[in-house]
């Protein structure tokens, strides 16, 4: 559910997608494997509940974000802001841990991406823009082989419902382990009523944690090139 955002992540802070001219292809992570075949790894109700989210998201068109990365003490190592109309247009935004003032800036349209360098936008190319409709993937784990086929074990459960954001969300853990990997340990807070996600945590083997917030959806959100390049 998360590799998009390690990817993206990845893209941003690399500051890929600008260059200056003449513009370099941006490289991408490799294709992923393709899932072994064998049994799901979810099925019964759990596989029903993650169609229904998968259908749920397929309603979004637009949307806004933010990324919190920490490490093993709690320390915050990188903050995003994102704002997104899908299929391919994003305004992602760095903040700097310690102070909260922006950082970086960068706008994607399609194949174009422009950084925006102290006052003045640079524009690159990106050679295989993101699909950021993944940034929130639950349809990922349906798909996902039983660990017997060389896939992943995933357990769902659910836990106390709780609020994010003045939004009464159901909670959900999700544990998925690789087959001979350790487990990644998921919550996933989605709305009560529209089963859409508010939050997703993510906390890693080595106890960095990923966590990503979910909102905007009905925003007038409008993203273009830069005005200023």
């Amino acid at each position: 559910m998360n590799r998009i955002l390690l990817a993206l992540i990845a893209l941003l802070m690399a500051s890929a997608c600008a260059t200056v001219a003449p513009p370099t292809p941006t490289p991408l992570p490799p294709t992923p494997t393709p899932l072994p075949e064998g049994p799901p790894a979810v099925s019964g109700p759990d596989r029903e509940r993650l169609t229904a989210w998968a259908q749920a998201w397929l309603t979004v068109s637009k949307f806004r974000a933010e990324i919190t990365v920490y490490d093993q003490s709690g320390t915050v190592q990188q903050h995003l802001q994102l704002a997104v109309v899908l299929p391919d247009r994003l305004h992602a935004v760095q903040l700097d841990p310690a102070s909260g003032q922006p950082t970086q800036e960068w706008i994607i349209v399609g194949d174009a991406g422009w950084i925006k360098q102290g006052e003045r936008w640079q524009l690159g190319q990106i050679q295989q823009p993101p699909n950021f409709s993944e940034l929130y993937d639950p349809a990922a784990l349906a798909e996902a082989r039983d660990a017997t086929a060389g896939g992943a074990s995933v357990t769902i459960r659910e836990l106390a419902g709780e609020s994010i954001d003045g939004i009464l969300c159901e909670r959900w853990e999700i544990i998925v382990t690789p087959a001979g990997q350790q487990a990644n340990r998921m919550t996933l807070w989605v709305g009560r009523e529209d089963q859409l996600p508010r939050q997703l945590r993510t906390e890693y083997p080595d106890g960095s944690v990923l966590q990503l917030r979910y909102w905007g959806y009905d925003e007038a959100i409008d993203i273009q090139p830069p005005s200023e390049q």
